[in-house]
């Protein structure tokens, strides 16, 4: 049970840093999430995987990842969801913006 923790802990924690790193370095999904928002301006993880063609359950999962990492480098400002939104509502209110 504990090396099941160990290997589960490392492989999140290895899968977070390449995230980071890939956003850092404007590669991987986290390059092309971050060139869609410069051309489009300000999207929904929706948009952005439907113009990326990633519009499926994992694809938005990918997007949505890549779009945490971009805001944790400072490269996407994130514009929340209006107070009172409900909560399974919020995927489809909060916008992300490119800075700079």
């Amino acid at each position: 049970m504990i090396p099941g923790a160990i290997i589960g802990l490392v492989v999140g924690l290895t899968i977070m840093l390449m995230h980071r790193r890939n956003a850092r370095r404007g590669t991987g999904v986290a390059g092309d999430v971050e060139r869609a928002l410069r051309e489009r301006g300000r999207q929904t993880v929706r948009q952005v995987a439907q113009t990326l063609g990633k519009d499926t359950f994992l694809g938005r999962g990918q997007v949505a990842q890549a779009l945490a990492a971009l805001s944790s480098t400072g490269k996407v400002r994130v514009h929340p969801a209006p107070t009172g939104t409900p909560t399974l509502k919020k995927i489809d209110v909060i916008t992300y913006e490119a800075i700079g």
